[in-house]
Protein backbone atom coordinates (compact mmCIF):
# COMPACT_ATOMS: atom_id res chain seq x y z
CA UNK A 1 0.00 0.00 0.00
CA UNK A 2 1.09 3.47 -0.39
CA UNK A 3 0.43 5.17 2.61
CA UNK A 4 0.93 9.09 3.28
CA UNK A 5 0.90 10.62 6.94
CA UNK A 6 -0.31 13.97 8.24
CA UNK A 7 2.57 14.89 11.16
CA UNK A 8 1.72 18.35 13.23
CA UNK A 9 5.08 17.95 15.41
CA UNK A 10 8.80 17.22 14.61
CA UNK A 11 9.02 14.88 17.89
CA UNK A 12 5.76 13.15 17.49
CA UNK A 13 6.31 10.99 13.86
CA UNK A 14 4.54 7.99 13.05
CA UNK A 15 7.12 5.31 15.45
CA UNK A 16 5.94 1.94 15.03
CA UNK A 17 3.52 2.36 12.38
CA UNK A 18 6.80 2.86 9.88
CA UNK A 19 8.30 0.69 11.43
CA UNK A 20 5.81 -1.71 10.66
CA UNK A 21 4.91 -0.39 6.97
CA UNK A 22 8.75 -0.64 5.78
CA UNK A 23 9.00 -3.67 7.11
CA UNK A 24 5.70 -5.21 5.34
CA UNK A 25 6.82 -3.39 1.67
CA UNK A 26 4.51 -0.83 2.07
CA UNK A 27 5.44 2.96 1.32
CA UNK A 28 4.99 5.99 3.48
CA UNK A 29 5.26 9.88 2.38
CA UNK A 30 4.75 12.62 4.57
CA UNK A 31 3.08 16.27 4.79
CA UNK A 32 4.21 17.94 7.49
CA UNK A 33 2.32 20.68 8.88
CA UNK A 34 5.00 22.30 10.72
CA UNK A 35 7.29 23.42 7.78
CA UNK A 36 6.52 26.00 5.41
CA UNK A 37 3.97 26.03 3.00
CA UNK A 38 2.80 22.20 3.57
CA UNK A 39 1.45 20.37 0.07
CA UNK A 40 -1.17 17.65 0.83
CA UNK A 41 -1.28 14.78 -1.82
CA UNK A 42 -4.33 14.23 -4.42
CA UNK A 43 -6.12 11.63 -3.65
CA UNK A 44 -5.17 9.56 -6.40
CA UNK A 45 -1.36 9.29 -4.98
CA UNK A 46 -2.02 7.04 -2.13
CA UNK A 47 -4.34 4.20 -0.74
CA UNK A 48 -3.95 4.91 3.26
CA UNK A 49 -3.71 7.89 5.58
CA UNK A 50 -1.97 7.94 9.02
CA UNK A 51 -3.00 11.14 11.03
CA UNK A 52 -0.85 12.00 14.16
CA UNK A 53 -0.92 13.75 16.95
CA UNK A 54 0.27 17.22 18.07
CA UNK A 55 0.12 19.47 21.41
CA UNK A 56 -2.46 22.02 19.45
CA UNK A 57 -5.94 21.59 19.59
CA UNK A 58 -8.55 21.46 16.91
CA UNK A 59 -9.76 25.28 17.49
CA UNK A 60 -6.47 26.95 17.33
CA UNK A 61 -6.74 28.29 13.64
CA UNK A 62 -5.92 31.21 14.59
CA UNK A 63 -2.47 29.87 15.70
CA UNK A 64 -2.22 27.20 13.18
CA UNK A 65 -3.31 28.40 9.79
CA UNK A 66 -2.62 25.07 8.01
CA UNK A 67 -5.85 23.54 10.48
CA UNK A 68 -8.61 25.34 7.99
CA UNK A 69 -7.22 23.68 4.73
CA UNK A 70 -6.23 20.03 6.90
CA UNK A 71 -9.93 19.90 8.07
CA UNK A 72 -10.90 20.60 4.00
CA UNK A 73 -8.26 17.69 2.86
CA UNK A 74 -9.56 15.62 5.40
CA UNK A 75 -13.35 15.86 3.83
CA UNK A 76 -12.36 14.73 0.97
CA UNK A 77 -10.58 11.91 1.85
CA UNK A 78 -13.23 10.71 4.38
CA UNK A 79 -15.72 11.44 1.28
CA UNK A 80 -13.57 9.34 -0.80
CA UNK A 81 -13.87 6.44 1.21
CA UNK A 82 -10.10 6.14 1.87
CA UNK A 83 -8.49 4.13 4.48
CA UNK A 84 -8.06 6.16 7.63
CA UNK A 85 -5.65 5.68 10.89
CA UNK A 86 -6.04 8.82 13.42
CA UNK A 87 -4.25 9.11 16.56
CA UNK A 88 -5.23 11.74 18.89
CA UNK A 89 -5.07 15.11 17.62
CA UNK A 90 -5.52 13.17 14.48
CA UNK A 91 -8.92 11.22 15.78
CA UNK A 92 -10.15 14.50 17.14
CA UNK A 93 -9.53 16.20 14.27
CA UNK A 94 -11.30 13.53 12.21
CA UNK A 95 -14.49 13.43 14.62
CA UNK A 96 -15.05 16.87 14.41
CA UNK A 97 -15.27 16.50 10.50
CA UNK A 98 -17.36 13.62 10.60
CA UNK A 99 -19.61 15.35 13.05
CA UNK A 100 -18.82 15.01 16.41
CA UNK A 101 -17.84 17.67 19.57
CA UNK A 102 -14.33 18.01 20.16
CA UNK A 103 -14.10 19.60 23.87
CA UNK A 104 -11.74 19.17 27.23
CA UNK A 105 -11.82 16.05 28.93
CA UNK A 106 -12.89 16.47 32.53
CA UNK A 107 -9.54 15.57 33.15
CA UNK A 108 -6.36 15.75 31.46
CA UNK A 109 -5.19 12.03 31.07
CA UNK A 110 -1.52 11.44 30.77
CA UNK A 111 0.48 8.12 31.30
CA UNK A 112 0.10 4.64 30.87
CA UNK A 113 -4.37 3.77 31.48
CA UNK A 114 -5.74 0.83 30.54
CA UNK A 115 -8.65 1.00 27.98
CA UNK A 116 -11.01 -1.50 27.81
CA UNK A 117 -12.42 -2.20 24.28
CA UNK A 118 -16.22 -2.75 23.56
CA UNK A 119 -17.38 -6.02 22.25
CA UNK A 120 -19.13 -4.11 19.24
CA UNK A 121 -15.85 -2.53 18.08
CA UNK A 122 -13.99 -6.13 18.60
CA UNK A 123 -16.03 -7.48 15.89
CA UNK A 124 -15.38 -4.80 13.29
CA UNK A 125 -12.98 -6.54 10.65
CA UNK A 126 -10.52 -3.73 11.34
CA UNK A 127 -10.21 -5.02 14.96
CA UNK A 128 -9.72 -8.08 14.72
CA UNK A 129 -7.11 -10.05 16.88
CA UNK A 130 -7.63 -7.29 19.31
CA UNK A 131 -7.70 -8.26 23.32
CA UNK A 132 -10.69 -7.16 25.62
CA UNK A 133 -8.39 -4.41 27.03
CA UNK A 134 -4.36 -2.85 26.52
CA UNK A 135 -2.67 -0.52 28.85
CA UNK A 136 -1.49 1.91 26.58
CA UNK A 137 -0.16 5.76 26.46
CA UNK A 138 -2.22 8.80 26.40
CA UNK A 139 -1.19 12.09 26.61
CA UNK A 140 -4.76 14.57 25.85
CA UNK A 141 -6.50 17.13 27.45
CA UNK A 142 -8.90 17.34 25.01
CA UNK A 143 -11.51 14.30 24.17
CA UNK A 144 -13.85 13.86 21.38
CA UNK A 145 -17.76 12.84 21.00
CA UNK A 146 -18.36 9.76 19.38
CA UNK A 147 -19.13 10.50 15.79
CA UNK A 148 -22.52 10.43 14.31
CA UNK A 149 -22.72 6.66 12.71
CA UNK A 150 -19.88 5.56 14.27
CA UNK A 151 -19.49 2.59 17.01
CA UNK A 152 -17.34 3.60 20.38
CA UNK A 153 -13.75 1.53 20.27
CA UNK A 154 -13.21 1.59 24.16
CA UNK A 155 -13.25 3.48 27.26
CA UNK A 156 -10.84 4.40 30.27
CA UNK A 157 -11.53 5.43 33.98
CA UNK A 158 -10.34 8.89 32.91
CA UNK A 159 -12.07 9.74 29.45
CA UNK A 160 -15.33 8.63 28.36
CA UNK A 161 -14.37 7.77 24.22
CA UNK A 162 -11.27 6.03 23.75
CA UNK A 163 -11.40 5.73 19.62
CA UNK A 164 -14.35 5.05 17.04
CA UNK A 165 -14.48 3.07 13.78
CA UNK A 166 -16.56 4.64 11.26
CA UNK A 167 -17.66 2.28 8.00
CA UNK A 168 -15.93 -0.29 6.79
CA UNK A 169 -11.85 1.71 6.82
CA UNK A 170 -11.54 4.71 9.38
CA UNK A 171 -10.97 4.59 12.65
CA UNK A 172 -9.70 7.38 15.19
CA UNK A 173 -7.64 6.41 18.78
CA UNK A 174 -7.18 8.68 21.44
CA UNK A 175 -3.95 6.83 23.02
CA UNK A 176 -0.88 6.65 21.51
CA UNK A 177 -0.11 3.00 20.32
CA UNK A 178 2.56 4.36 17.69
CA UNK A 179 4.76 5.61 20.09
CA UNK A 180 8.48 4.23 20.68
CA UNK A 181 10.22 4.34 24.12
CA UNK A 182 12.25 7.31 22.72
CA UNK A 183 9.46 9.31 21.06
CA UNK A 184 8.18 9.00 24.70
CA UNK A 185 10.83 10.58 26.54
CA UNK A 186 10.95 13.26 23.75
CA UNK A 187 7.49 13.90 24.53
CA UNK A 188 8.10 14.50 28.92
CA UNK A 189 10.67 16.73 27.75
CA UNK A 190 8.81 19.26 24.96
CA UNK A 191 5.80 19.55 27.32
CA UNK A 192 8.03 20.05 30.42
CA UNK A 193 6.69 17.12 32.25
CA UNK A 194 9.36 16.78 34.43
CA UNK A 195 8.10 18.88 37.46
CA UNK A 196 4.31 17.64 36.97
CA UNK A 197 2.90 16.68 40.22
CA UNK A 198 0.70 13.30 39.79
CA UNK A 199 -3.25 13.69 39.80
CA UNK A 200 -5.68 11.11 39.50
CA UNK A 201 -5.50 10.69 35.80
CA UNK A 202 -1.66 12.13 35.56
CA UNK A 203 1.38 10.50 36.23
CA UNK A 204 4.49 11.89 36.84
CA UNK A 205 7.69 11.73 34.72
CA UNK A 206 8.90 8.92 37.09
CA UNK A 207 6.12 6.78 37.00
CA UNK A 208 6.13 7.51 33.27
CA UNK A 209 9.93 5.91 32.76
CA UNK A 210 8.91 3.25 35.37
CA UNK A 211 6.13 2.07 33.03
CA UNK A 212 7.83 2.66 29.33
CA UNK A 213 8.00 -0.87 28.50
CA UNK A 214 4.19 -1.36 28.35
CA UNK A 215 4.69 0.64 24.84
CA UNK A 216 5.00 -2.56 23.30
CA UNK A 217 1.37 -3.24 24.00
CA UNK A 218 0.44 -0.36 21.72
CA UNK A 219 2.67 -1.80 19.25
CA UNK A 220 0.82 -4.96 19.07
CA UNK A 221 -2.64 -3.59 18.80
CA UNK A 222 -0.70 -1.13 16.00
CA UNK A 223 0.59 -3.69 13.98
CA UNK A 224 -2.53 -5.91 14.23
CA UNK A 225 -4.29 -2.63 13.28
CA UNK A 226 -1.76 -1.93 9.95
CA UNK A 227 -2.52 -5.76 8.89
CA UNK A 228 -6.11 -5.26 9.39
CA UNK A 229 -6.27 -2.42 7.44
CA UNK A 230 -3.76 -3.81 4.61
CA UNK A 231 -6.02 -6.79 4.16
CA UNK A 232 -9.19 -4.50 3.60
CA UNK A 233 -7.45 -2.86 1.23
CA UNK A 234 -6.61 -5.83 -0.38
CA UNK A 235 -10.00 -7.01 -0.27
CA UNK A 236 -11.13 -3.58 -2.41
CA UNK A 237 -8.68 -3.81 -5.09
CA UNK A 238 -9.35 -7.90 -5.65
CA UNK A 239 -12.91 -6.27 -6.82
CA UNK A 240 -11.84 -3.46 -8.97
Amino acid sequence: MRWHCLQHLPDEGPGHAATWLAAHGHTLSYTRLFELNPVFPTLAEFDGLLILGGAMSVHDEAEFPWLAPEKAFLREVLRAGKITLAICLGAQLVAQVLGGEVRPNPEPEIGFWTVRFSAKALAHPLLRGWPDKATVLHWHVDTFTVPPGAVRVGMSAGCAAQGYVWGDGIIGLQFHPEMTEKMVGKLINFENHETAEEQEFVQTAPQIRSKLKSVWKGRKLIEQLLENMVLLHESETAFT
